[in-house]
């Protein structure tokens, strides 16, 4: 079953670093988010968005359009495969922020191995037709490696510009260098693969690690300067389960009760 939607937010000096997971769908709190997002400069990390349907894509772009009217420098960084796919066939997917980074798949026919492997927008500068490149497995203990991109290249990277070496957005280089060394050194320590991580086929993340963030399920009343907007959906118990629980336990209780009762009229007879 796939995770629900989660949005969290950390705002560090001007900048606000913001991680959205699970399911992008109609149940997103997207909207809700905005008051909770101060900084001119947004850092999306979307490492771990395993699905979005039509709704969430409506909300989606609707949401990245008010940050745009809001003024907001929108950095996408570790784009899921969902998520890649998206800006392939959804022209405004990213509205006016700038990717970064994003995850693509590799699979070894030979150890049966499948790897995400973190790319940087920056390294295909240049590529008249952008090709995957060489990946060894993270595992892999043979001579000659047979790990391979598993998909199709011209239709994977078909978001990335081409021939005129414009891949890298000098605005986005521009901007990113206009910020403080602190911030710089917490967007480099975010854009990085951690060590088992590149294992499995949707990418998981620990990369709130660096960005301090320690606490869920705070309050979205007042301003707080780590934010967590989940789904509430996602926090509410499993109903159904439990109510099927409660019943069987009575019909239990019930039926030992019976048992009981017929031995204590058996003997009571003789």
């Amino acid at each position: 079953m796939s995770k629900k939607f989660f949005l969290g937010t950390n705002t560090v000096e001007d900048v606000t670093f913001l991680k959205v997971s699970g399911v992008v769908d109609e149940d997103n709190t997207l909207a809700g988010s905005l008051k909770k997002i101060d900084g001119r400069t947004v850092i999306v990390d979307l490492s771990e968005v395993t699905r979005i349907n039509s709704c969430g894509v409506r909300d989606w772009v609707n949401w990245l359009n008010d940050l745009g009217a809001r003024g907001k420098r929108v950095i996408f960084v570790r784009c899921s495969p969902c998520i890649v796919n998206q800006i392939n066939l959804v022209n405004n997917f990213v509205g006016g922020g700038m990717v970064k980074s994003f995850f693509a798949p590799y699979y070894c026919p030979r150890c049966d191995l499948e790897q995400m492997e973190l790319l940087q927008v920056e390294a295909f500068a240049g590529m008249e037709q952008p090709a995957a490149p060489p990946v060894r497995g993270g595992n892999c203990n043979q001579v000659t490696c047979e790990m391979g991109f598993d998909d199709i290249e011209e239709a994977y990277f078909a978001f990335l510009p081409r021939n005129t070496g414009q891949v890298v957005d000098a605005e986005l280089r521009k901007h990113l260098a206009s910020l403080s060394p602190t911030i710089q050194d917490r967007i480099k320590r975010l854009d990085t693969m951690e060590r088992g991580e590149e294992t499995g086929r949707t990418p998981i993340s620990g990369m709130y690690s660096p960005l301090t963030v320690t606490t869920t399920g705070v309050s979205l009343s007042g301003r707080e300067s780590i934010n967590v907007v989940p789904n509430e959906a996602a926090a509410a118990p499993e109903q159904p389960a439990n109510k099927l629980t409660a019943l069987l336990t009575a019909a239990a209780l019930a039926l030992i009760g019976a048992i009981i009762a017929y031995v204590v009229f058996v003997i009571g007879d003789r």
